[in-house]
């Protein structure tokens, strides 16, 4: 009696061996073709962010270059109306002579404070972007090894009832 038992479960196991066995392969063709659709769309948003990150790059070069421009021209400007205002002020005593050079020495100064802190701030922002951009990078890569892992837990699955 145990053995018929016995007999008729292993029966029903085979049974359900030969079906599974039956729907394994084409659900791991399905996760197949899944995991390397999930690839190819990982690849393409690694792709997108590098080139938005060229972009950000390229951008902010520009707008550096810009502003070195205008400054480079102010600086021009500012240096031929010191160069005009100290023709018209060599008639004038030595000592108004003095005292608009030192005048006009702390505005260079100041000048420069102002190009050194709007460069740092320039590389400040830069370094934001190049932050915001690893973080979504990072998160993509972290959703891409949890699907990965989910994959790895199906197959695992898979495997186990084999």
């Amino acid at each position: 009696m145990p053995e018929d038992r016995l007999l008729e479960r292993l029966e029903k196991l085979e049974g359900i061996v030969e079906a599974t066995v039956q729907v394994l392969p084409p659900l791991v063709q399905d996760l197949s073709r899944r995991i390397d659709g999930l690839r190819e769309e990982v690849r393409g948003v690694e792709a997108r962010l590098e080139a938005r990150i060229q972009q950000v790059e390229a951008k902010l070069e520009s707008r550096i270059q810009q502003v070195e421009t205008k400054l480079d021209e102010r600086v021009q400007q500012v240096k031929t109306e010191l160069e005009d205002h100290i023709q018209r002020t060599e008639t004038k005593l030595e000592s108004q002579i003095r005292q608009v050079k030192g005048e006009l020495e702390a505005r260079i100064l100041q000048a420069e404070a102002k190009l050194e802190e709007r460069a740092q701030a320039l590389e400040g922002k830069l370094e934001g972007l190049r932050q915001e951009v690893k973080a979504e990078i990072n998160t993509a890569f972290n959703k891409a090894m949890l699907l990965f892992t989910a994959i790895g837990a199906v197959l695992a699955l898979l495997t186990l009832f084999r």
